[in-house]
């Protein structure tokens, strides 16, 4: 009969719980995989059984495991090909054609590892793993410490598809009412308005609602998106031609790519709402009004070169908020830290602590994993890491420095009893 794993109070110069300021002199006591308690050392040991170690990080934050809200594995295979930053979303639609179905299921497996394991090494607990292709549907798990994990999004394409049934993916990974073989629970998307017909987003939608799990989407990225909801007109509509998949019988909307989505029928809580550059205030308040989320990868709309969107008007509205790396066929790697860091390099006017938010509870709270992951508290994960800080550094500087520390991988995970099972700089 094995022994419970002993309890152990981590400590150190500070603790960023996600819930509110940083703590100076804090404390996370981990008993097996669950952390007991969390604040100020001196608070916090009281709770510490008798058997109990204690291990200081010193000049350390202790901050919560990241949780990437959207990326897409199969297209790691793309890693350091493309050059950008792109003169928008038909130069970059083009070389992705150009390479489709050009890499093998082993390219795409190695590459995807690769991905897990970097993201492992630079501080991600959870991420959201978009997938169309079957073949290329892999457990994703680190053994010995178990990070990052996957959050399975099965995306629906099919302009010319009005039935779940008739979407190969889905027959392929065998969804029915429950997981897929051997993997944890599936959620489904739909790629975006131009890709995905309006029935079969109600499908999706549908499927999701009747389960309990968050539902995605790609919306408002680029302006073409933007003129084919409202006119059915432009690049969009050239592609589905080009491939074969337009539908004669389709009539454009003449609405904004949100509120399209609204007269679908599909915006409520359990909506995830990616990139949204393209938003106007009033879709702003409908998503608020909705209770739908967002989740921008700001660093993939640049590279992209598809516009900036307008992330404070989201915070300032009360809608949830992620951040996404999105894929390496947009951007340049999946650091979430580097994503953080490209907010406040490119947004002044955003706090530093609301960015970290939207990179831990945040994230947590739209891939609908928040009772377990995303902050420090009693009754969580214990999946979290040490980053090491200047010794000269003031409350307000933590969060930020965190940010800049966490973006050059100097992090060690704190994983229940299986300490160590990454260390600074490394991603394995």
């Amino acid at each position: 009969m094995r022994r419970p794993a002993p309890a152990v109070l981590h400590r150190a110069r500070w603790l960023l719980t996600g819930r509110g300021f940083p703590v100076e002199d804090g404390a996370v006591l981990v008993e097996g995989e669950t952390i007991r308690a969390a604040g100020t050392f001196k608070d916090v040991r009281a709770f510490l059984p008798a058997r109990g170690g204690v291990r200081d990080h010193g000049d350390a934050a202790l901050v919560a495991g990241l949780v990437n809200a959207h990326t897409h594995l199969d297209w790691s295979v793309l890693r350091g090909d493309l050059v950008f930053p792109l003169e928008g979303f038909r130069a970059w639609l083009e070389e992705i054609l150009a390479v489709r179905g050009t890499f093998s299921p082993e390219e795409h497996r190695r590459a995807a590892e690769a991905s897990v394991a970097e993201m492992h090494g630079t501080g991600t607990a959870v991420f959201a793993d978009m997938t169309n292709d079957p073949a290329l549907s892999w457990r994703c798990g680190r053994r010995g410490c178990g990070v990052p994990h996957r959050r399975l999004f099965v995306e629906v394409l099919g302009f010319d598809r009005w039935r779940l049934e008739d979407v190969p993916v889905l027959d392929a990974l065998g969804i029915g009412d429950e997981e897929g073989p051997g993997m944890e629970p599936i959620s489904l998307a739909a790629h975006s308005p131009y890709a995905v017909s309006p029935e079969l987003i109600v499908s999706a939608k549908a499927w999701c609602r009747r389960l309990g799990r968050p539902f995605s989407i790609h919306v408002a990225e680029h302006p073409e998106e933007v003129e084919f909801v409202r006119d059915g007109t432009g690049f969009c509509r050239e592609v589905l031609q080009r491939l074969g998949r337009w539908v004669e019988t389709w009539r454009p909307p003449g609405a904004t790519p949100v509120a399209y989505l609204d007269q679908l029928g599909v915006l409520d809580e359990r909506t995830l709402l990616v990139h949204a550059v393209h938003v106007t205030a009033e879709d702003t308040e409908r998503i608020r009004r909705r209770g739908a989320a967002v989740c921008f990868c700001p660093r993939s709309n640049h590279h992209m070169g598809v516009g900036r969107p307008n992330i404070a008007r989201f915070i300032e509205a009360g809608v949830p908020t992620a951040l996404g790396t999105d894929s390496l066929a947009s951007n340049t790697d999946l650091n979430l830290f580097r994503e953080a860091a490209f907010v406040l390099d490119h947004w002044p006017e955003m706090d530093p602590a609301v960015v970290l938010q939207m990179a831990t509870v945040g994230g947590a709270g739209v891939l609908g994993v928040q009772a377990s992951r995303g902050s420090l508290e009693s009754g969580k994960r214990a999946e979290f890491t040490a980053i090491p800080l200047p010794p000269a550094i003031s409350p307000r500087e933590v969060v930020e420095a965190v940010i800049r520390e966490g973006q050059e991988g100097r992090c060690q995970w704190i994983v229940g009893s299986a300490e160590g099972c990454g260390s600074e700089g490394s991603a394995s």
